[in-house]
C-alpha cells in the first residue's frame, strides 16, 4: 500500500544507500531526527492488521533463547553453506536439536499476515531493543541512520531452519524436517512485505537462498524421501507459500517506506526560497567525490559549485522524482518483457546537470527486477523440482516429458520460466541413462535423469552448459540441484 504520494525513489537494489543519499545532500552535520509523523506513516499499513496476524512479537520471544551457534553467521556459515557433509556438521546437528522452540515457533507463526516489526524503539518490548530485535529509523537522532538489526534474527533463524531440515532426514524424519523448512519460507515471505529497502533486499535474498537448499535437499534425498512427503511438498506446501500469491509472486511489492523518509530529506536541501544552496551543495559533493565515489563526468569543488548554480527548484525537484518513481512503479507492475519496459525510462532521459542530487540519488532499476526474476524462478523452480521428485517416487523413473507431471505431481502454471519474453516454461530435458555436463561457479558437474534450467537475463537458452543463478547469461539449472551435485550429495 502506498504510504505517500512518491517522491523519492530510494528503495532500489544497487541504488545508493538512503544514508549515502543524505550525506550527498546535507553533508554529515545537517542529518535530523525523524518526526513523528514519519514514523506514523511508516508504521500505518502494519497498524491496520490485528496483533494476532503478526509473527515478530512471537517468533522474536522464542529467538531470545536461541544458543549461540557453532559459528558466527557469515559468509562461510549461513542457510547456504550448511550440509551434513561440512567440517563441523554433528555441532551444527546438536545446535539444531537444542533449539526445538525456534522450529515450534517458526511453525506457530507462518501462517501470519505479516512479521509487523515496527519502526521506531517506542513501546517496544525492552528486551528486544537490547537485543537489536528492531527497525531503528533515525539512530542517535540521525535520519540518515537506519538501522534493522532484527535481520540478523532471520539470517540465523534460516541457519537454523537448514539445520534442522538437514538433521531430521539424516534420521529419516523428512516429515519434520521440511515442516521446519516450508515454515521457515513462509516466515522469509512474510518479511519480503516489509516497508523500506533494507529489509526487502535481505528478505528477499534471504527466501531465494532458502528455496535453493530446499532443492540441495530433494536432490540429497530423492530416492528416500517418501512419496507422500514429496507429494504434499509439490502439491500443497510450497505452491501456497502466501495466501494470494501466484507464481509470478505479484505481490511483492516495491519499498514504500523509503519515499516517506526521504520527504523529510530532500526538502532539507533546498534553501527557504526553493533553490539549491550552493555553498552546502559544493561542499558535500566535493568532498564526496574527494573519497572515491563514482561521480563520472564531473569535476571537483568549482564544478559542483557551477552545477549548484542551475539546479533545479525544490518543486521541479520534487516532480522529477515523482516522474522517475511513477515512471518504475508502473513498470514493476507491468509485464516484465511488455512493450513499456523497452521503452526509455523517465531516469535515463533525466538531464545530469539540472538534476544532479536526483541522477545520484538514484540508480538503476534494473537490480530490482533482476532480484525478482531470480525470486520467482527459485520458488516455481522448487515447485516443479519437487513434483519431478514426487513423479519419480512413484512411477520409478523421471518422466521423458515433464507435461506427464502436470496436475498430479506438481501445478502446470508454475512451470513459469520469468525469464523468457514470451512468458513460456523453462526448458526440459529427459537424459534417460545419459548425462550432461554443467560448468558453474562450483566447478564441473555430471547431471542425470533429467534437466530443468530457465533462461537468464540474456533471454536464451544455452542448453545448460553453463550454470549461473540469475546472471546475464548462460543458463540457470534448477534440478536437479548443482551445489548439491558438486558436493556429491546426489548419488
Amino acid at each position: 500500500m502506498r504510504l505517500t504520494r512518491p517522491l523519492l525513489v530510494r528503495s532500489l537494489p544497487s541504488l545508493l544507500p538512503l544514508a549515502l543519499f543524505a550525506l550527498l545532500v546535507l553533508g554529515p552535520a545537517a542529518a535530523q531526527a525523524q518526526s513523528p509523523e514519519l514514523l506514523r506513516k511508516l508504521n500505518a499499513p502494519a497498524a491496520r492488521v490485528q496483533e494476532k496476524s503478526k509473527s515478530s512479537q512471537r517468533l522474536f520471544t522464542a529467538y531470545l533463547d536461541l544458543t549461540k551457534a557453532p559459528k558466527p553467521i557469515s559468509e562461510d556459515f549461513n542457510q547456504t553453506t550448511i550440509w551434513p557433509g561440512m567440517d563441523g556438521w554433528a555441532d551444527v546437528a546438536k545446535w539444531a536439536e537444542a533449539n526445538s522452540n525456534i522450529g515450534k515457533a517458526l511453525v506457530d507463526v507462518q501462517d501470519c499476515l505479516i512479521l509487523g516489526v515496527p519502526y521506531g524503539i517506542a513501546g517496544v518490548d525492552p528486551k528486544f531493543v537490547e537485543r537489536g530485535l528492531t527497525a531503528e529509523i533515525g539512530v542517535d537522532g540521525d535520519l540518515t541512520k537506519n538501522r534493522f538489526g532484527y535481520l540478523k534474527a532471520l539470517e540465523a533463524m534460516s541457519a537454523y531452519a537448514v539445520a534442522e531440515l538437514y538433521r531430521q532426514c539424516e534420521a529419516g524424519n523428512f516429515a519434520d524436517g521440511f515442516k521446519v523448512g516450508v515454515a521457515n519460507l513462509r516466515v522469509l515471505r512474510q518479511a519480503c512485505d516489509a516497508q523500506m529497502f533494507g529489509e526487502k533486499l535481505t528478505a528477499m535474498t534471504l527466501l531465494a537462498d532458502a528455496f535453493s537448499v530446499h532443492r540441495d535437499a530433494l536432490a540429497a534425498y530423492q530416492d528416500k524421501i517418501p512419496l507422500d512427503v514429496a507429494k504434499s511438498l509439490s502439491l500443497k506446501e510450497y505452491p501456497f507459500l502466501k495466501a494470494g500469491d501466484t507464481e509470478r509472486l505479484k505481490r511483492i511489492e516495491m519499498p514504500e517506506g523509503d519515499l516517506a523518509v526521504a520527504e523529510e530529506l530532500i526538502r532539507s536541501v533546498f534553501d527557504s526560497s526553493g533553490m539549491v544552496s550552493d555553498e552546502k551543495f559544493s561542499r558535500t559533493f566535493a568532498t564526496l567525490q574527494a573519497t572515491g565515489q563514482p561521480l563520472t563526468g564531473f569535476g571537483a569543488s568549482k564544478r559542483w559549485a557551477k552545477i549548484a548554480g542551475v539546479h533545479g527548484s525544490l518543486d521541479a525537484s520534487l516532480q522529477k522524482l515523482n516522474a522517475i518513481y511513477d515512471d518504475w512503479w508502473r513498470r514493476w507492475r507491468l509485464p516484465a518483457y511488455g512493450p513499456m519496459i523497452s521503452m526509455p525510462t523517465v531516469y535515463s532521459k533525466t538531464n545530469p546537470v539540472k538534476y544532479a542530487a536526483v541522477v545520484l540519488a538514484l540508480g538503476d532499476i534494473d537490480d530490482l527486477f533482476q532480484l525478482r526474476r531470480r525470486l520467482t524462478a527459485e520458488f516455481d523452480g522448487t515447485v516443479c523440482a519437487s513434483g519431478l521428485v514426487s513423479y519419480e517416487r512413484e512411477i520409478g523413473r523421471w518422466p521423458d516429458d515433464i507435461k506427464k507431471a502436470y496436475t498430479s505431481y506438481f501445478p502446470k502454471r508454475f512451470n513459469f520460466d520469468p525469464y523468457d519474453k514470451d512468458y513460456g516454461q523453462f526448458m526440459y530435458e529427459y537424459l534417460g541413462s545419459g548425462s550432461k555436463g554443467i560448468e558453474s561457479e562450483f566447478g564441473r558437474v555430471e547431471a542425470t535423469g533429467c534437466l530443468l534450467y530457465a533462461r537468464n537475463d540474456d533471454n536464451a537458452f544455452g542448453k545448460a552448459s553453463r550454470h549461473a543463478v540469475g546472471g546475464k547469461e548462460g543458463d540457470f539449472v534448477i534440478w536437479p540441484s548443482v551445489r548439491a551435485l558438486s558436493r556429491g550429495q546426489v548419488k
